[in-house]
């Protein structure tokens, strides 16, 4: 019998146009149809035994499964369940998302309207999400932070924590402070990438610490001299390499040769992504963030004309979410711990008192004690001399 080594070594002195005369003869002569299906699996029991079960309104294969007796289609208990679009439309819209449209082109080229797009844009992210918040950076990790302003685009007037800002004017606190959004990036030698968002103002060890379950078997913690890294590091058990700073002359690099350069440029990106987007509420910011993560990776690893597909597979078996989880996402920061200390709208005392949210003790805690001894004299006076007119 001949052998798979005595095969290549007789065709290593052979040329290309032998070699494909020879494969184009072993394929016509041969009579075997390789051609195999895939099998359909119940996703409700995960039966095989299934049979097809006709077809719906949207021309989608439906299948019966014997065991459990439920009918089903492919996209059953997928991210696509429910939706009226077939596979190649939303490849199409994937496509879109990578290449970065808005939501009123998307809407122009898939002929549907705008809604539409922003719901599917947002289950896309939500599916990113998920895979990206289960991968973990370990080995030498570069580190720092990020600050976005607070964005309530997309918020109703009643439901305002604040005053409405007027485009161009600038917010009440421009330097970091409880205004403003902290989101920790960090990046691997692996090139895994980590962009959470993780409170309101500067960044802590507190703040560092919640994302430590991103983190496994970390050797080197690169980041600038702030204390917090220090304590992260040390409750990380890995060596702190970090850049000194001079009053004198600026460094780029460690002792040792590193440099934040990678986490520099993500946090680039998120400046590029809210000027593309206009803005992006922070209801969804971690989503944006994570989808834009999952795109890098995508990007990274194959061609243009692939990565549709290969975002559609990555997505496809995560789970359906509805439309009204979409719009109930809960806000990444505590809008209270910003806003409260202007009493606007949600947090004012009407609004706390006519929703009986407003306890006794905060009352009495958030009383304006100030004014009242501001005018406290004023009546006394005024009190003495209507006793004296008696």
């Amino acid at each position: 019998m001949i052998t798979e080594k005595q095969v290549v070594q007789y065709l290593k002195n052979k040329d290309q146009d032998y070699i494909d005369n020879l494969l184009e003869r072993i394929k016509n002569s041969c009579s075997i149809n390789v051609k195999s299906e895939s099998k359909i699996i119940c996703p409700i029991c995960g039966s095989s035994s299934v049979k097809k079960n006709g077809k719906d309104s949207y021309e989608k294969q439906r299948y019966f499964c014997n065991d459990c007796h439920r009918s089903f289609s492919e996209n059953t208990k997928t991210l696509f369940f429910c939706s009226h679009f077939t596979k190649d439309q939303w490849l199409k819209f994937i496509d879109y998302e990578i290449s970065g449209l808005t939501l009123k082109d998307e809407a122009y080229f898939m002929n549907t309207s705008i809604t539409t797009c922003f719901y599917m844009r947002h289950k896309l992210y939500k599916a990113a999400s998920q895979i990206i918040q289960e991968q973990k950076l370990s080995d030498e990790i570069e580190i720092d932070s990020q600050y976005l302003s607070i964005n309530l685009k997309g918020t109703k007037p009643q439901n305002m924590p604040r005053y409405s800002k007027k485009r161009g004017k600038q917010s009440a606190y421009r330097e970091i402070s409880h205004h403003k959004v902290c989101v920790a990036c960090a990046i691997d030698s692996q090139d895994n990438i980590m962009m959470n968002i993780v409170g309101l103002g500067s960044e802590s060890f507190e703040k560092y610490m919640s994302v430590i379950n991103r983190l496994d078997n970390v050797k080197k913690l690169i980041s600038d001299t702030k204390s917090c890294f220090k304590q992260f590091s040390n409750e990380l058990k890995a060596e702190n390499s970090y850049i000194k700073t001079s009053p004198t002359q600026k460094h780029y690099l460690t002792e040792d040769g590193n440099s934040l350069a990678s986490v520099n440029e993500l946090m680039s990106e998120i400046e590029n992504i809210i000027q593309r987007t206009h803005g992006f509420s922070t209801r969804y910011a971690q989503e944006y963030l994570d989808f834009n993560i999952l795109r890098k990776q995508i990007k990274y690893k194959y061609k243009r004309d692939e990565q549709a597909k290969k975002l559609f597979e990555e997505v496809k078996d995560s789970e359906f979410i509805k439309n009204a989880l979409v719009l109930n996402t809960p806000m990444p920061i505590s809008l209270k711990e910003a806003y409260y200390e202007y009493h606007y709208g949600i947090f004012s005392d009407a609004y706390l008192k006519n929703n009986k949210i407003l306890k006794k003790s905060e009352f009495l805690l958030y009383f304006p004690y100030s004014i009242v001894f501001q005018i406290l004299p004023y009546l006394i006076l005024m009190y003495i001399h209507f006793y004296k007119t008696l």
